[in-house]
């Protein structure tokens, strides 16, 4: 689950973020080599996204602390408004092209049990994006190490259409 997915650039200097199991790590480099920071220590984070529209801004989601975010590139992190009863955050994803409010772009969330919730002011306000559980071969999803549950594998954002989203389901499904 875990990896590097956030790279800054700026004044020539690169900004990574990877989510690690235990923590978030801050890789800067400097004129003399990297430094790298541990943030959201203690927090099984799974996913990490940027949105292309503001460039400090990044999100961080947990299994088991919520939806992270920051607006100074990885600096400090504050949890979101996100608050799911009994689910855990698998996937976040920005969109490329939907344009949201505050300089912000649409910002997708995926949890365990399978659901998605969508922002369109950077996680200020969030609403269920509906359908996905009502399809036949929902009954069927489960994820084999615990398999009374599934879970939002990733979300991505179509790059050409507004409002289309492809969704993987892990264990059992590709949605549309």
């Amino acid at each position: 689950h875990n990896g590097a997915d956030a790279i800054y650039s700026i004044d020539n200097m690169t900004t990574i973020l990877a989510s690690m199991e235990n923590s978030l790590l801050m890789v800067e480099s400097t004129r003399n080599g990297w430094k790298i920071h541990e943030r959201l220590k203690n927090c099984n984070q799974i996913c990490i996204a940027t949105d292309p529209q503001n460039t400090d801004r990044a999100y961080c989601g947990s299994f088991d602390a919520g939806l992270w975010k920051t607006d100074d590139g990885g600096q400090t992190w504050d949890k979101t408004a996100l608050t799911i009863s009994n689910a855990n955050v698998t996937s976040v994803s920005v969109s490329p092209i939907e344009k949201g409010e505050g300089g912000f772009n649409r910002l997708f969330v995926g949890t365990e049990p399978s659901a998605i919730y969508a922002s369109s002011d950077g996680g200020q306000t969030w609403n269920k994006v509906e359908g996905i559980n009502k399809l036949n071969s929902s009954s069927t999803w489960s994820f084999p190490p615990r398999p009374w549950t599934n879970h939002v594998r990733w979300i991505e954002p179509d790059a050409n259409k507004e409002e289309y989203i492809f969704v993987a389901i892990e264990a059992g499904a590709l949605i549309k």
